[in-house]
């Protein structure tokens, strides 16, 4: 019973994720955008699992209709499978958090406004409408005092066409929307822009039948694509 509810909430966690990538529509000007992303590929496509594991079946093909909130798991079978997963991981916290980051530093002479409007002009560009700015620094050295606090602000980026697909497809998707680019200083004061990185892709290797359409797909990969070349034009100055 948990190791079927185990998987759901597994499969749930990729999918939710990817929310973060295709909350925004990569529309034809992504397409003209001569620039190649640097982002790898994914081809899982019948990689074997670890260790030999065998996973029991996959649920059946569902007919959900759209904007349904799904039953959620209950809480003692989410800390029974998060425990089970990490009795095997060999990474901390810190490291598995890298796996899930694009990061790009900032070019050098660069300053962070600069920064901030290479990303706006390229998303301007790309047809992605910038929606948001949360600049939390500030927020922390007004209650701190700290001056010396190093500054993080988070960008926020959407087109509500794909993001209302998204939402028809899993409701749920909503507590990742809209996609966030946190432009950061580390402890160096060195910038980086940093995003996570879910690519629909990963889902290929799924054997469960309850997929995206192949449409949706396609326009979350672009997404994932111009994303990027938000950030590295931020990173690069390109204005």
């Amino acid at each position: 019973m948990l190791r079927n509810i185990g998987r759901k909430f597994a499969t749930a966690l990729l999918c939710a994720g990817l929310a973060i990538q295709f909350a925004q529509a990569a529309d034809e000007g992504v397409k003209r955008d001569s620039k190649p992303s640097q982002l790898p590929a994914q081809n899982l496509q019948g990689s074997p699992l670890p260790f030999n594991i065998q996973m029991p079946p996959t649920r059946p093909k569902e007919d959900v209709a759209p904007n349904t909130v799904r039953e959620s798991i209950s809480a003692e079978a989410r800390a029974n499978f998060v425990s089970s997963m990490m009795a095997m991981n060999p990474f901390s916290m810190q490291d598995m958090v890298a796996m899930m980051a694009v990061k790009y530093p900032a070019k050098e002479g660069l300053s962070y406004d600069d920064v901030v409007t290479a990303m706006k002009t390229k998303a301007n560009e790309l047809n992605f409408k910038f929606v948001g700015h949360n600049p939390l620094w500030k927020d922390i050295v007004a209650i701190t005092g700290k001056q010396d606090t190093p500054r993080v602000e988070f960008f926020t980026f959407c087109d509500a066409m794909v993001a209302r697909e998204i939402l028809d497809l899993s409701i749920e998707f909503a507590v990742f929307l809209p996609c966030r680019v946190a432009v950061l200083e580390d402890a160096h004061k060195k910038i980086w822009l940093m995003t996570l990185d879910w690519d629909v892709r990963w889902l290929d290797s799924s054997k469960n039948p309850n997929q995206m359409s192949a449409s949706l797909r396609e326009k979350s990969i672009m997404v994932r694509e111009a994303i990027d070349k938000i950030m590295r034009a931020g990173a690069n100055g390109d204005f």
